[in-house]
């Protein structure tokens, strides 16, 4: 595992050996870690790189054999009724059990995604890291704020600037 800059940012660059002894890799950016706790709602570092691993072999959409529909996962109960997805939810916690019921079938149909059971685990420069939890903050309420506009329409109110962040978040103190 490897980290780059581009001129994009930095990005993760993780290797494999499939079982056969052939490699691959996915690249991406650093900053999916701190996107997938914000859309997500996810603190554990393990799980949001299990999410992030697995993501690439999901299938490519979201259809009537989705193992979230499947399981009852739905925007609602009529005859049309779709499968929850990130920005169909009703909640954080709705889009996540979604995802994570896809992710855990694609682990049990797909692929399963693990450290090798011996040696360094490469994963944990990416551990040591962490999540930033100012720019995880900024995150959520784009997504939160994203996700209602979809859902409802447009804000009774205009949400302020995002810029900078830490001064528009916060309310002030009397």
């Amino acid at each position: 595992m490897t980290q780059r800059a581009s001129s994009g940012g930095a990005l993760w660059a993780v290797h494999h050996v499939d079982q056969d002894g052939s490699g691959g890799g996915h690249i991406f950016p650093a900053e999916t870690v701190d996107w997938r706790a914000a859309e997500y709602g996810l603190t554990d570092i393990d799980e949001i790189l299990d999410v992030i691993l697995h993501e690439p072999h999901l299938p490519d959409i979201v259809d009537r054999d989705d193992a979230a529909l499947r399981a009852g996962w739905v925007t609602s109960y009529t005859a049309g009724a779709e499968p929850i997805t990130l920005f169909t939810a009703s909640s954080t916690s709705d889009a996540y059990a979604a995802h994570r019921i896809r992710i855990d079938d694609t682990k049990e149909t797909r692929v399963l995604v693990a450290a090798p059971g011996r040696g360094r685990n490469q994963l944990d420069v990416i551990r040591r890291r962490g999540v930033d939890k100012a720019s995880v903050r900024a995150k959520r309420e784009l997504v939160d704020t994203h996700r209602w506009q979809l859902i409802y329409g447009a804000l009774p109110v205009a949400p302020p600037p995002l810029i900078p962040a830490s001064s528009t978040l916060e309310v002030p103190r009397a």
